[in-house]
């Protein structure tokens, strides 16, 4: 971290009285940064400044937003930026702050638990992975806002992690995230999203498509929501959406309906575009 006032500890009293100068979007900023874990400041401002048609101003509207909240010491930078410092502003990385996570719990203590753990730098793979996670995110916010869907119910990790019984043993599945989303009053669309690096041999890949067919065989979620998520792979280009979707159609042919690849330029069309028909329970 490059933020020296991170590591001060702040007296409840005195979260207290940072959160009273808080407005409902920098609480909504703080929020969701929590629940990200790490996110830039373009992505920040694609989900929360977007008045503007030029985005540079709406880019300067979020600078100036989330430099307050740092100066408050409720969240904190990165040393390192996507495609480094002459990326320019947008590509900073940020995170909460243990001040920033002990604000929230003032209100939320019931459904944040447990204690912030000290701020990290942490590796580029896990944070690759995170803000790939957090660009999906983005895309969801963005679809909403354009009306293209109506964004019913986003459930970050570990919410989105659901627990089932395989062979009588207590087992997490582990979504990176779970989307549910309405097109037109008549119907909903249920998601859990996996975000893949390409960090990992296909056969990992279908080691975890095989956790999804266990889970969807336990009909939990068909009794919760009426049909099971589609399971999407957002991966990093079409070379690699060809190799998972190859790989997927060879071992798991009965089950390859639940599943779709697709590249994070393929997403807003799989959203928006038409369905085929999923199994329900």
């Amino acid at each position: 971290m490059n933020d020296k006032q991170e590591q001060k500890r702040i007296s409840k009293p005195e979260l207290r009285r940072l959160s009273a100068l808080l407005d409902s979007r920098e609480i909504e900023i703080l929020q969701t940064i929590n629940n990200v874990k790490f996110i830039t400041a373009n992505q920040l401002q694609r989900i929360f400044f977007t008045k503007n048609e030029n985005q540079a101003t709406n880019l300067r509207a979020c600078n100036r937003q989330v430099n307050k909240l740092k100066k408050y010491g409720l969240i904190a930078s990165l040393e390192q930026r996507i495609g480094g410092k002459r990326a320019g502003s947008g590509s900073t990385i940020w995170t909460i702050s243990s001040a920033g996570f002990q604000l929230l719990r003032l209100d939320e203590i019931k459904s944040m638990k447990g204690t912030r753990k000290k701020l990290y730098e942490p590796n580029i793979l896990f944070l690759e992975h995170t803000l790939a996670i957090s660009e999906a995110f983005a895309r969801l916010k963005e679809l909403d806002q354009q009306k293209k869907i109506e964004l019913l119910e986003v459930q970050h990790e570990p919410r989105c992690w659901r627990t089932f019984s395989l062979k009588n043993t207590p087992t997490f599945l582990k979504p990176d995230l779970f989307a549910r989303f309405a097109q037109t009053d008549e119907y909903e669309e249920f998601y859990f999203l996996e975000l893949d690096q390409a960090t990992e041999a296909p056969s990992r890949v279908v080691k975890k498509c095989k956790f999804y067919i266990s889970y969807y065989n336990s009909g939990i979620e068909q009794r919760s929501n009426g049909v099971f998520p589609y399971v999407v792979w957002i991966t990093v280009n079409e070379k690699r959406r060809e190799q998972l979707t190859r790989y997927i159609h060879e071992y798991l042919p009965k089950a390859e309906m639940l599943f779709r690849v697709i590249t994070i330029d393929e997403f807003e069309t799989l959203l928006t575009g038409d369905q085929t028909e999923r199994k329900e329970d």
